[in-house]
């Protein structure tokens, strides 16, 4: 079973410090403030954990241990990382996750194992008993692959020059992490 503890510090090293660019939505809280983010927490993200907009100050000091939490319960336990036997899936699953929402990154799993394996699941975005009996039931590098090579078409699918570069490499980090190659396409020009 896949441990939070052996993928943490490689959140942490993916999601870097503070960043406060304009470019990216995820620096903007509920009130349109230009607060920033910490250790990969967008401001919204940060304002459900506090129930409120936070601010420059709030952003800057998320702590490594704050940053953890919010990683374990609201990615790693929503997407139910500990129930996939495979660390390299379920990492390339919680920063999915953590990177685009727990939703986006189910439907993705959803839909590549109806596609590719016939397993017949309702894509509804919740990963639940049957999806990750799914996830298990089949060879994890091969799954491994599919997810990385659909997460780099849906940052394609973004438009988003600014950051495609920086998306591209973290999935080639993750994939170099495990071994694992991924098969090269059109949309591996960014790495």
């Amino acid at each position: 079973m896949a441990d939070f503890n052996l993928y943490k510090q490689t959140a942490l090293k993916f999601e870097g410090g503070y960043q406060k660019l304009s470019s990216d939505p995820g620096n903007y809280n509920s009130r349109g403030d230009l607060v920033g983010t910490n250790m990969g927490i967008a401001a919204t993200t940060y304002e459900k954990w506090l129930n409120r907009p936070p601010t420059v100050e709030d952003m800057k000091s998320i702590t490594v241990s704050i940053a953890s939490e919010i990683y374990k319960s609201w990615y790693w336990d929503t997407v139910r990382a500990s129930e996939i036997n495979s660390q390299a899936v379920a990492e390339n699953i919680v920063d999915h996750a953590i990177n685009a929402g727990p939703r986006t990154i189910a439907k993705i799993v959803q839909g590549i194992l109806n596609k590719y394996y016939k397993k017949n699941l309702v894509v509804d975005g919740a990963i639940g008993a049957n999806t990750i009996k799914a996830i298990n039931a089949v060879a994890p590098t091969k799954l491994f692959q599919k997810i990385s090579q659909y997460r780099l078409e849906y940052y394609n699918s973004l438009n988003n020059s600014d950051w495609i570069s920086i998306w591209h490499k973290r999935v080639k980090s993750l994939a170099d992490k495990f071994g694992i190659l991924i098969e090269k396409k059109k949309y591996l020009e960014h790495l």
